[in-house]
């Protein structure tokens, strides 16, 4: 539905099918319109296909959502396709949350694989605090 409406989006006339679909890129710059669908494209990767890494693999699935939010963080910030500045400044900031709350969990499943792998070691000794 985006790629039908980039014509009319870029030459400023709109027709019904770019009304229609207005919920989708109206939030958006001219040039990032399709940008919904990257958004949707991330919480798909970050709800579903992060689970099809088979559970014993559980630090990978965290290592890849990791990369995820920190790729999606650093263009957000790069091309803010957001109308709003405020937009822009939200989207990075949640973003750059949800990527915090990954590196905190992957600390803490470092953390918890030290001290069941090694049951004398102290993982605090290991990790430096």
């Amino acid at each position: 539905l985006l790629a039908a409406c980039y014509k009319p989006l870029q030459a400023k006339s709109p027709t019904a099918l770019t009304r229609a679909t207005a919920f989708l890129h109206r939030e958006y710059e001219k040039t990032w319109y399709w940008w919904e669908a990257v958004e949707l494209a991330r919480k798909l990767v970050l709800t579903g296909f992060v689970l099809l890494i088979p559970e014993k693999n559980a630090f990978l699935r965290l290592v890849v959502a990791t990369l995820v939010c920190s790729c999606y963080a650093v263009v957000l910030a790069v091309v803010r396709p957001y109308k709003r500045v405020e937009d822009n400044v939200l989207a990075v900031a949640t973003s750059l949350a949800l990527l915090l709350l990954f590196l905190g969990t992957n600390w803490t499943t470092i953390f918890l694989g030290i001290e069941e792998r090694y049951q004398e070691a102290d993982p605090a000794d290991v990790l430096g605090f």
